[in-house]
């Protein structure tokens, strides 16, 4: 435990889902079995933790990874919080696309130039201003206890000011939030930490 920093909420990846090899922006695509998996060890993980309330955002994969610890946590808020801020990068005609060399090659270009909007889409720039709702939640706690904020890799990225890597954790991760005595904030992977490699996910 570190006295000069407080723990304000965690931010829990999705599950992995049905097909990893195709952007899944803001397509309705479920969890795998193994993502199931997942989800249920990050509740069991955050179970031995009080919890004030669960945000979400509204696709169906965060929303199914953030029922396995309403279902089984300790949790003040009867309910799962819902927001569409919390989409991750919606990249419009990549949505759906194999992630082969040729795909993977165009969408670097709007990794390297984060105003570069996707035709129909959104820059890397205004997914990084979108997410910023997530300090609302994490800096106005439910009765005073820790935010569970179930979300992409994307979003996590663009909060920990990593854009430029493949994954902040794994699929299933929780990622604990921090503010300073300032007020700063830190993170920290406490679930799912990987090696991170730069490139595109």
């Amino acid at each position: 435990m570190d006295p000069s920093r407080q723990l304000v909420g965690w931010c829990i990846r999705h599950g992995e889902l049905t097909d990893m090899t195709v952007w899944d922006s803001w397509t309705d695509m479920t969890l795998s079995e193994l993502g199931r998996q997942q989800a249920a060890a990050a509740a069991q993980w955050l179970s031995f933790e009080r919890i004030g309330r669960i945000v979400s955002s509204d696709l169906p994969r965060s929303m199914n990874t953030a029922q396995y610890l309403l279902d089984t946590g300790s949790v003040e808020c009867p309910f799962i919080t819902c927001d569409t801020n919390l989409r991750p990068w919606y990249v419009a005609d990549f949505q759906g696309k194999e992630k082969n060399a040729e795909n993977l090659a165009e969408f670097q270009k709007y990794m390297d130039d984060p105003n570069l909007v996707i035709p129909g889409g959104e820059s890397r720039n205004q997914l990084d201003a979108r997410v910023q709702v997530i300090w609302q939640y994490l800096c106005a706690p439910y009765k005073a206890l820790p935010t569970a904020v179930f979300i992409h890799n994307s979003v996590i990225k663009a909060l920990m000011g990593i854009d430029g890597v493949r994954e902040a954790c794994s699929p299933g991760g929780i990622v604990g939030v921090y503010l300073d005595e300032k007020g700063d904030p830190s993170f920290e992977v406490l679930l799912g930490k990987i090696e991170m490699e730069l490139g595109v996910s």
